[in-house]
């Protein structure tokens, strides 16, 4: 009897400290790539890619052992748990174990084995990546325990990064880097592998900012938001300000039905304007010096440089907070006022419906009067903006004499974007020339260098456009998944992404990490229209889809 008793204690004992290390190894797990990872550059910028990898894969690969080992350990005590965990699994859990399959497939059917299992030389986004991404997800979304600590965790790691980014973009450089170049910034690598990182990271205080109740939480989120707005802005990417717009649109439309939730969107306004201005007074501090922009050798000033010079964004700012404040006043006489009148109308029960219901219908009215007024003030700043920014011209806008006669400010060609309209146009001609079954599964993860350049005609194009420099994805992430992966990789991987993104809006309120990890996945999302995976982004992407899956399990079972 005595044994049968001890047995079952130590089956429970095993159970819960299972889970419990479980936890714990994805807690250190998350701090080490949150804290650490960021800055981990022991070879300078000369072979940071490399090193970045290494270190991520060797960290996620023993960190995947002891899951594995500790899930197989549950399994073997409670076998039934096979059966209820597939009873249980999200639409997001079988689009992710598509996305593994075809990963696989994908590696089967590709000609280019070695580059298709580790990745492309300096990129490395090949089988095994891939796989560890979607173990990512798994291990998050079932033992991560997410809560306000790992908001805390997330914005103190990055915080210093873009402070690192600021500084080194002022030509103040704490920490010697073997081959610093202004072309390279913080300890991330050039400026389109900072802008990735930063996608997927910035929102989170944003976000934060946005949607805390607590007073000190909004103080230190708010912040956060000014340094990582200004790292935005400074950094010298352009794919920034499709963040910048994604992340407004979307807190725009969620705050349509709060007004304080307007008001910490228009205070998010102030702080990015703010942020311009600081950046435009760090310019005449002694001892600073702007390093990177187009008109530092002679050209027409990039949006960088416009913004943080001149008092555009200070005449805007000043706009806006007038606009805030009358808001803020007219709001408040509008609540005493209601105060009054059910102060009056309470002894009188047959009026107090009466009244309530006039006044749910003005206070309806007043919510969508002032969501209206933000609009306008929203699409004036923007229209002042390009206005200010000459356009957002970059150095691939064609702006030829037919052109700027026929009133068109940009024009799309295959020059646009730094060669990006090539890029894009190469790889749909490349995906309609492959056969049936690699449209279908791609020509193997990372192998769109290696499968594009063996097409003599595209080759040409791309020589001609990029010159010695090799084109190893399409910059962006969507043409390049679909050539690498094929069309059910691509939709395995679009549905992925979606199923969490709109699950987590509609389940959001309430939550706040829910509207965290949805603005942090749109954001990445926009960003790479225009971007690439790389290991310096996407892992994060994953362990966001995890924790806001993570969440949406805990709140259907609780419910």
């Amino acid at each position: 009897m005595n044994t049968i008793k001890l047995n079952c204690l130590n089956s429970i004992f095993s159970r819960v400290s299972g889970k419990r290390i479980g936890q714990i190894v994805l807690w250190l797990y998350f701090v080490l790539l949150i804290v650490i990872y960021p800055y981990y550059a022991p070879g300078g910028y000369l072979r940071i890619g490399e090193e970045k990898y290494f270190f991520f894969r060797n960290v996620t690969l023993l960190m995947a052992a002891v899951m594995i080992v500790i899930i197989v350990c549950t399994l073997i005590r409670r076998p039934g748990l096979v059966t209820g965990y597939y009873h249980r699994m999200s639409v997001t859990d079988w689009f992710a174990y598509g996305y593994f399959v075809t990963v696989m497939l994908s590696y089967l059917c590709s000609a280019y084995k070695k580059e298709a299992f580790w990745g492309t030389e300096g990129w490395y986004m090949g089988t095994v990546m891939q796989m560890l991404f979607v173990l990512l997800y798994f291990f998050f979304s079932r033992y991560f325990v997410s809560g306000g600590k790992c908001l805390a965790v997330w914005m103190t790691g990055s915080a210093g990064v873009f402070i690192l980014g600021i500084l080194n973009r002022y030509s103040v450089y704490p920490f010697a880097m073997e081959g610093q170049t202004p072309v390279f910034i913080s300890t991330l690598g050039n400026i389109n592998w900072f802008c990735g990182y930063w996608s997927v990271t910035a929102p989170v205080g944003l976000t934060l900012y946005w949607c805390s109740e607590k007073r000190w939480c909004r103080l230190l989120a708010g912040l956060y938001s000014l340094v990582a707005m200004l790292a935005g802005v400074v950094q010298g990417s352009e794919s920034a300000y499709l963040v910048f717009g994604a992340v407004g649109e979307v807190l725009l439309l969620f705050s349509i039905h709060s007004v304080q939730r307007l008001y910490r969107w228009m205070e998010l306004c102030m702080i990015w304007l703010a942020g311009c201005q600081l950046g435009r007074l760090m310019r005449y501090l002694p001892g600073l010096r702007m390093n990177y922009g187009s008109a530092i050798n002679g050209g027409s000033p990039s949006v960088m440089e416009r913004l943080t010079d001149g008092n555009d964004t200070l005449w805007i700012l000043g706009i806006m907070l007038t606009v805030y404040i009358i808001f803020r006043v007219w709001n408040g006489k509008s609540d005493a006022k209601e105060a009054g009148e059910e102060d009056m109308t309470r002894p009188q029960e047959k009026d107090t419906a009466k009244s309530r219901g006039v006044w749910d219908f003005m206070k309806v009215s007043r919510k969508k009067v002032v969501c209206i007024a933000v609009v306008i003030v929203f699409w004036l700043l923007v229209a002042a903006g390009i206005f200010c920014a000459g356009g957002l011209l970059d150095e691939g806008t064609s702006t030829d004499a037919s052109a700027q006669d026929n009133g068109r400010i940009v024009v799309f060609n295959e020059d646009w974007g730094n060669g990006r309209g090539v890029a894009w146009n190469c790889s749909i001609e490349a995906y309609k020339r492959l056969d049936s079954l690699h449209k279908i599964v791609g020509v193997g993860p990372d192998c769109f260098a290696n499968h594009i350049y063996g097409d003599s005609v595209l080759a040409v194009r791309l020589v001609e456009e990029f010159g010695q420099e090799r084109l190893t994805n399409a910059h962006n992430e969507g043409l390049s998944i679909l050539i690498n992966l094929g069309l059910l990789g691509a939709l395995c991987y679009a549905g992925l992404v979606g199923s969490v993104l709109l699950r987590c809006c509609r389940r959001a309120q309430g939550q706040q990490i829910l509207y965290v990890c949805a603005v942090s996945i749109l954001a990445y999302t926009v960003h790479n229209v225009v971007s690439f995976q790389q290991v310096l982004n996407t892992p994060y992407l994953f362990i966001l889809l995890g924790i806001g899956e993570g969440l949406l399990r805990k709140s259907k079972e609780k419910a």
